[in-house]
């Protein structure tokens, strides 16, 4: 009962925060058919494909956080209404689809052709990529948000219950794993991707402790407290490696950047933390802000160079392009960024009470984005620079 009191909190809080900035219209006047500058469309729509429910059973409707992840030829994405799907973008047509209880609630980690991921029921799957047929699964006992990270013949993923796990990638087998305390108070959705670093595995907790462990036997190096008591305290977005620097943002509010060999704070920014990672690309520091507002940093500093404020909503991941960032939003829009300046080029409105809680897939070949909307409708966009 304790268990699904938690989950129901932490659900609530979640929908609280997406709500909480939804009531901005910074933009009413603003064109969306043309990049000023140029008189051309940025952004334009190539295709829908909806994904159907796999039964009439009841479905939280908006919660949809999985970003869509290129495979070969193919474009494979995961949906809590149904299951592992895998498509010919350029065709529209499906390759294969597997049915999977309760749906995906994971982000996709693809390695070795196959792709890994949680289910709603709780099981933690391997799926061949060419077939779609399932290679092993491995009971977690309660839905997982987290992304598994797979590296070599090591799998790591972080619970609902806030313990890393440490499994065979080939066969599911489990090697180790490392329990924080429990949580009190309220959390936000999801749980950190771990990252590998030569032996040492980073991971992020619920408690807001960045965890350093060993990664042949889970035994911890050093740890450091995030958390500062001003927000929530969950450490829960995707980490980044750079230069031997990694970007850890922080649910508390801060963007941190660490030395990869001891954790020592290199720079900070206060008010960029959240739950979605970085993009680094060319010197800048693309980071989205749970208060709705996308900012470029200088990477060596944490100088604004620019930030652009969304007219509602919260921002997802985004993608660097050759003279745009484009952003989506919890709330009606797709954005298309000026690089140079941050200014709003260009906007699509995908339908007011629509919007996006996942990442956007570059497919840099074809020069098109791929997103999946909070109502399980996956988006193909051209891009026309």
């Amino acid at each position: 009962m304790k268990k699904h009191f938690s989950s129901l909190v932490c659900l609530t809080v979640a929908l609280l925060t997406l709500v909480s900035c939804a009531s901005r219209n910074l933009r009413p006047h603003f064109t969306n058919e043309v990049d000023s500058k140029t008189k051309t469309e940025v952004l334009s729509r190539q295709w829908t494909y909806s994904v159907e429910p796999v039964s009439s059973s009841l479905k939280i409707p908006g919660m949809e956080y999985i970003s869509p992840v290129l495979f070969e030829n193919s474009l494979v994405f995961g949906s809590n209404r149904y299951g592992l799907i895998s498509l010919y973008p350029k065709i529209l047509r499906e390759k294969w689809k597997l049915p999977v209880a309760n749906g995906v609630v994971s982000p996709i980690e693809i390695n070795t052709n196959r792709a890994f991921f949680t289910g709603g029921d709780g099981n933690l799957y391997a799926v061949s990529l060419e077939t779609g047929k399932e290679v092993w699964n491995y009971p977690l006992r309660n839905p997982v948000s987290s992304k598994p990270t797979v590296d070599g013949n090591d799998l790591f993923i972080v619970t609902s219950d806030d313990a890393l796990v440490s499994l065979e990638s080939g066969t599911g087998k489990w090697q180790w794993s490392y329990r924080r305390r429990n949580v009190s108070g309220p959390t936000i959705h999801g749980a950190s991707k771990p990252l590998v670093i030569g032996d040492t595995v980073w991971v992020g907790f619920a408690d807001g402790a960045l965890v350093a462990l060993t990664r042949k036997e889970g035994k911890v190096l050093w740890e450091k407290q995030l958390n500062t008591g001003k927000r929530f305290g969950s450490v829960n977005a995707e980490f980044i490696l750079n230069d031997h620097r990694v970007y850890v943002p922080a649910y508390d509010g801060a963007l941190y950047v660490l030395d990869d060999k001891t954790g020592t704070t290199i720079w900070a920014r206060e008010g960029l933390g959240g739950s979605k990672k970085v993009t680094l690309k060319d010197g800048v520091v693309y980071a989205s802000s749970s208060t709705g507002i996308l900012y470029a940093l200088d990477a060596k500093t944490g100088k604004d160079l620019w930030k652009f404020e969304m007219d509602s909503g919260i921002p997802s991941d985004v993608a660097v392009l050759a003279h745009h960032v484009i952003v989506s939003s919890t709330s009606e829009y797709i954005y298309a960024v000026d690089k140079t300046n941050g200014n709003l080029s260009y906007r699509y409105q995908v339908g007011f009470g629509s919007g996006f809680s996942g990442g956007i897939t570059l497919d840099p070949v074809r020069n098109w984005i791929y997103v999946l909307s909070r109502g399980g409708n996956l988006m193909a966009f051209n891009y026309n620079r």
